[in-house]
């Protein structure tokens, strides 16, 4: 699909109201189910959809810094761990992503939250928070060094290309799907929710992808 093709469609579809809600009843369904009697740590991602300039529209990355001590350099969405101080989880996106890259919630569209993801073997549930920003590259962010090493966006047209399309196995079989040819590779949880946002943004034919789940997850 060529950009023009997709900055039309993006303009057609994908920014309207219902695509907007045909989205999140697409994210209201669990994808792995809740592991009985675990007790999970809860954090809440922003997956920003960025309209750039030429009606590209791109997700919003950022890379980890090298300072932190868990998940180094690792690609994510802007977010975190949610605090007692945040009502939702949208205020805990929208918090977490202004500390970390200087994106104030006054320039964020929200349409809602999906279904919480239960990272397999993990004591993470993540909460993704959809939503949406204008004239992104008029923006000034301020990057906190801390946290983040850098921003990058990649738009749907890089994202729905199968030349741009690779995945990790890991050693309990699971497979995961990943992008690559971006300013850092986007892979693991990232990349999994990258996908299922994919899924249920785009039309079936505009993103095709499917990959093989050699070992199914099992609580």
């Amino acid at each position: 699909m060529t950009t023009v093709r997709a900055a039309q469609l993006c303009n057609e579809t994908i920014l309207s109201a219902v695509n907007r809600q045909l989205t999140l009843d697409k994210m209201a369904k669990p994808f792995f189910p809740d592991p009985p009697g675990q007790e999970k740590r809860t954090a809440a991602v922003l997956i920003a959809i960025c309209e750039e300039k030429d009606n590209v529209l791109s997700l919003l990355y950022t890379q980890r810094s090298g300072n932190l001590s868990r998940h180094t350099g690792q690609v994510s969405f802007p977010g975190g761990m949610r605090d007692p101080t945040d009502v939702s989880w949208e205020d805990c996106a929208l918090r977490e992503t202004e500390e970390e890259i200087g994106l104030h919630r006054r320039f964020i569209d929200v349409w809602g939250t999906g279904a919480p993801l239960n990272v397999p073997y993990s004591k993470v549930t993540i909460y993704p928070v959809i939503g949406s920003v204008k004239n992104f590259n008029d923006l000034e962010l301020k990057i906190n060094p801390a946290e983040v090493e850098k921003v990058f966006t990649v738009s749907l047209d890089h994202l729905c290309s199968p030349d741009n399309h690779r995945h990790t196995q890991f050693n309990n079989g699971i497979v995961i799907p990943a992008f690559v040819n971006t300013p850092a590779k986007v892979w693991g949880i990232t990349a999994f929710l990258t996908h299922i946002f994919l899924k249920a943004l785009l039309p079936r034919e505009t993103y095709k992808r499917t990959w093989p789940m050699l070992k199914p997850y099992k609580l």
